[in-house]
Order: C-alpha cells, then structure tokens, then sequence
C-alpha cells in the first residue's frame, strides 16, 4: 500500500506521510471525506497520545456512545436486577435506569440500594415508585488506578492475616470483621474494572487513569486475584466462628509457619520476583501435604475445618503465582520494549 493511499475499510489502518511545513511544524493530511466519515471537522481539537510503540490520536470526543443504560426489573428475575446494574458500573455506564422498580420484592429493592450506595462514585439520584436514576459523580481525572489497586493489595492482605490470627486465638469478634470488610475488596475491583473498560473506550481516560491500556490491563487481572485472596479470608474467618476450640500449640506453630511463606509468595509475585515466589510456592505445597498427613485419621469437627483451612492457604498461595507470572509477563514485555 502506498504512504498516500486510503483502506476501504473504516476498520483498517491508514497510512500518510508525515510532512514537514515551514522549519518547526510537522503535518499529516487526511482526504476531507474519510475525516468526515470518522466524525472529523474543520476547527475540531486533536489529541495525541504516545503509547509505547505508536502514537493514538484521537479528536475531543472519542466516543459518541451514549453510556446510559435501561434496565427493566420485570424482565428478569429477583436478584438479578442487582447483578445487572452492578456489571453496567463495572462496564462504565454513566446512567443507569431501572425501571419497574415497584414490581421488586421489599428485599430486593433494599439490596439494589444498598448495592449503589457501596459502589465508588455513582449514587442514586432520583427514585419514584417506579423507576430508579443512578448516575456517575466522579471524573476520571480525580482518581488513580495504581493506587486504588494498592488499597485493594493493603486490604486483602490484611484481611487474610487477621483471619488467620482469629482462627488461632479463637477470636470471633476479629473474624466478623474480616468477613465484614470483605466487600471493600471487592467495591475497590469493581471500581478498576470500571476504569478499566472505560480506558478501552476512550484513550484519554485511562490517561487520566495514571496509567496506559497495557498497565490498566496488569492492574485489572492483579486486582482480579486480590478478590480471590480475600474470599478465601472469608473463609478462614468463618472456621475460626465455627471451631469449637482454637488450635492447640504444636498445630498453631505449624499453621503461623505456612501462613508466613504464603504471604511471602503473594508479597514476592506483587513485586515482581517470580524465582522467590515459586520457590516458596513449593515450600508451602510440601508443608500442607505434611499438616495434613498429621490430621489424617482424625475425624472430629475441628479436624476436617483445620483441612479446610489448608486448603484455603495452597489456593492463596497458587493465585500468588498466577500473579507472579501477570508481573513476569509485564518484565518480559518492558525488556522487549525497553520501556521502564
């Protein structure tokens, strides 16, 4: 193809010259009816983004989507309602409507409203019998994803000590309070999944984000995993209600051990040493094979909550793998590309 010729295609790239005009001033020209066929009009703004490898442009509007979004109570069934306005947050939907709202079970309707009010950055902001509004409150520009994916980090992790930590001193008051906050972890993933497709929509977004698509994309599947850290939080903090005695010595030492090296392996795969994290991975496989050989045979209730406990821990330290091996990827590319 020619530097000066036009796809037939709107999907497929177009190549031009770059031309120099005068002795400062840089120009690429676009034939008047492919511009106008992508929305593009004399006077408009541009905006170019470096990206890596290539340059985005992009005009003042991106996108001229309209994201607001209709749900209609009746057409689904109970809670589902709450699950569709949850995943138009998480997709970047600025308005939401629901309506036949009057049709929703007392229960279901306290749920929904409780469900938008924990969400980050929108509200309900009109409610008749009927129908309810919810709307985005927050710019983009007022937000940054990498330090919203560290809140979540802090958290989960966290969360899984003080569950560990009830379980061995049989404190039930700590253990509702990791079952409590679990939630937070996963409104801090609903909203970088929120940024992040947005981000893929609209480029300059995700630059107000802090970050780029590529960065946006790591932080999206670590924060991802994070949820799954604090679910199994949740379920430790839930053996340690239902035992009926906390673990006695020896079994307390064993399990203060293994929660250790699994919190190292999550500590090093977030931080990028993958040789740390595995070697550690298959240190703590090996010491739940033995935890678990010491209560084989053993058949009282506290027993087989104590196997389930280890079997919480393994999964926590292979999600610390799967993200060891998300930042691995992202050394591997940052040396292809030698962007730092």
């Amino acid at each position: 193809m020619s530097h000066h010729s036009l796809s037939d295609s709107a999907a497929d790239p177009v190549e031009r010259k770059v031309q120099l005009t005068g002795n400062s001033t840089f120009v690429v020209s676009l034939p008047k009816a492919w511009a106008l066929d992508q929305g593009l009009e004399s006077g408009m703004s541009m905006y170019l983004y470096p990206h890596d490898d290539r340059v985005v442009a992009a005009p003042e509007h991106v996108s001229g989507r309209d994201r607001s979004v209709t749900i209609e109570a009746t057409a689904v069934e109970g809670r589902t309602v709450v699950q569709r306005v949850r995943a138009a947050y998480t997709t970047g939907y600025d308005r939401i409507t629901v309506t036949g709202t009057d049709r929703l079970e007392a229960d279901t309707r306290r749920e929904l409203e409780r469900t938008v009010g924990r969400l980050i950055g929108i509200e309900i902001q009109d409610v008749t019998d009927d129908q309810l509004s919810i709307a985005n409150l927050l710019d983009a520009s007022e937000v940054s994803l990498p330090q919203t994916v560290a809140q979540a980090r802090q958290l989960a992790l966290e969360l899984h000590g003080d569950a560990v930590d009830a379980l061995l001193s049989n404190d039930d008051e700590l253990a509702r309070q990791v079952q409590n906050r679990n939630g937070d972890v996963d409104r801090l993933f609903a909203f970088v999944s929120r940024g992040f497709h947005r981000g893929l929509e609209d480029v300059r977004e995700v630059g107000q984000l802090e970050t780029d698509r590529t960065v946006a994309f790591r932080e999206y599947r670590i924060a991802r995993q994070l949820t799954r850290i604090a679910d199994r939080a949740d379920r430790i903090a839930a053996v340690a209600l239902r035992q009926s005695d906390p673990p006695d010595d020896a079994l307390r030492e064993r399990i203060e051990s293994v929660t250790t090296d699994t919190r190292t392996v999550v500590d090093a795969a977030l931080a990028g040493e993958f040789r740390s994290a595995t070697e550690t991975h298959s240190a703590v496989r090996a010491s739940l094979t033995s935890l678990n050989r010491q209560l084989h045979g053993q058949s009282d209730a506290d027993a087989r909550l104590y196997r389930s406990v280890f079997d919480d821990l393994r999964q926590t330290a292979d999600i610390g793998i799967e993200i060891a091996e998300t930042t691995l990827e992202a050394s591997v590319a940052q040396r292809e590309t030698g962007v730092p």
